[in-house]
């Protein structure tokens, strides 16, 4: 089997998705790499952007470990009756937020209809990552809550019986 071209290797890659480099355009092109790169620093081309499927790949690679540390925080607090900081619960809520964000603007974005069909997928993806985690934040909210109340009943404490819950 023959080696492809360099310029029919690139054109493929620009066709499957690949973010357009200055090598790969410059393959394409039949241009220098040297003159290109002086055409794109003088004209300022936009070639650091991430296409829509890199962005959804980094939104997925932050939102996992994430969902992690929440279930980490909650078993934490379950098991020594530990609290949790409420400046560690705002630091997430903020990253969950602004992943949504993300989202959201891709959502809105001008797409290929091709694309937008894999996209829509990628943000169903995310969607259902994002609601994990915010129903575990719930249910560890939940789980701490009962345990506060627990601890301030054998204290003596326990205003709940006062108001006749939980009886």
């Amino acid at each position: 089997m023959r080696e492809l071209p360099a310029r029919d290797r690139a054109l493929r890659a620009l066709a499957e998705g690949a973010r357009p480099t200055l090598e790969l355009l410059s393959d394409v092109s039949g241009r220098s790499y040297d003159r290109l790169k002086a055409t794109a620093e003088r004209e300022g081309w936009a070639l650091d952007r991430f296409a829509p499927d890199e962005i959804a790949e980094r939104i997925r690679a932050v939102t996992e470990p994430l969902l992690t540390h929440v279930e980490a925080l909650g078993r934490k607090a379950l098991e020594e009756g530990g609290r949790v900081e409420k400046g560690e619960i705002e630091a997430i809520i903020g990253i969950i937020r602004s992943l949504e964000k993300i989202g959201e603007i891709m959502r809105t974005g001008v797409e290929v209809p091709a694309a937008k069909e894999n996209q829509i997928g990628q943000d169903e993806d995310m969607a259902a990552t994002l609601d994990r985690i915010n129903g575990r934040m719930v249910e560890l909210a939940r789980e701490l809550a009962a345990q506060m109340v627990a601890e301030e009943c054998r204290a003596g404490r326990c205003l709940a019986r006062q108001w006749g819950v939980g009886r």
